[in-house]
C-alpha cells in the first residue's frame, strides 16, 4: 500500500507542470483577453473575464482562490508575480486596476474602480445613468485584510497593510497601515503602536 502511494505521489508531482501548461492553454482558448503566468494556481470556481476590450495578467506563481471573480469590462487588471488572492474575493475595472508584486489579499475583499453615477438620477434611472470610475493602484508586499473594500481611485503604497472590514476612500501610503470605515490612518510599519 505505501509502494503505491509513493507512486501516486510521484506522478502527481512530475503531472503539475503538464497541467499548469494544459490550464494555461484552456484559459488561453477560452477567454479571450486573459494571460496566466508560469505556475499560476486557480482553485474552482474562479470566474476570469475580459470585455469590450479589456484584459487580465496574472503575474508568475499567484494563487486564485475558490470563487474569486476577476472582471475587466473595457479596462486591464494586472497581478503581479507571487500574489496571493483569498476566497470569494471580487476584483472588478472599468478604468483600470494593478496589484503588485508578493500582495496579499485575504477572503472577501472587493477593490472595485467605478460606482454607479447617481447625480444623474433624478433625470435618467440608475441603471442608464453609467458610471463614475478612476484607477486602483496596489504597491508591492501589501496585506489587504478580510472583507476590505477598495474604491475607485485609491492608491495603495508598497507595503501597507489594510485592517480587516476596512472601506478604502483616500490613499493609504508607503508602510502605513489603515482600517475603520471610512479608512484613516492608524500607524505606520516602521514605528512602534502609540508612537
Amino acid at each position: 500500500m505505501k509502494t503505491v502511494a509513493r507512486l501516486m505521489r510521484a506522478l502527481i508531482a512530475r503531472s503539475r507542470p503538464f497541467v499548469f501548461a494544459l490550464r494555461r492553454f484552456w484559459v488561453r482558448c477560452s477567454r479571450p483577453g486573459v494571460v496566466l503566468g508560469d505556475g499560476v494556481a486557480l482553485a474552482p470556481g474562479v470566474l476570469l473575464q475580459a470585455t469590450d476590450g479589456g484584459g487580465v495578467v496574472i503575474g508568475r506563481r499567484c494563487t486564485i482562490s475558490r470563487g474569486v471573480s476577476i472582471v475587466a469590462m473595457g479596462a486591464r487588471i494586472e497581478i503581479g508575480d507571487d500574489t496571493f488572492v483569498g476566497p470569494w474575493s471580487t476584483l472588478t475595472a472599468k478604468a483600470g486596476l494593478r496589484i503588485g508584486n508578493d500582495c496579499l489579499i485575504a477572503e472577501r475583499v472587493t477593490l472595485r474602480d467605478q460606482n454607479h453615477d447617481i447625480r444623474n438620477g433624478n433625470v435618467v434611472p440608475l441603471r442608464e445613468a453609467g458610471y463614475q470610475s478612476a484607477p486602483i493602484v496596489v504597491g508591492d508586499d501589501v496585506w489587504i485584510a478580510a472583507g476590505v473594500v477598495v474604491l475607485k481611485g485609491v492608491t495603495v503604497g508598497d507595503g501597507a497593510v489594510i485592517a480587516a472590514n476596512a472601506v478604502v476612500v483616500r490613499d493609504v501610503g508607503r508602510r502605513e497601515i489603515a482600517g475603520g470605515v471610512p479608512a484613516k490612518i492608524l500607524g505606520h510599519r516602521d514605528r512602534a503602536v502609540g508612537e
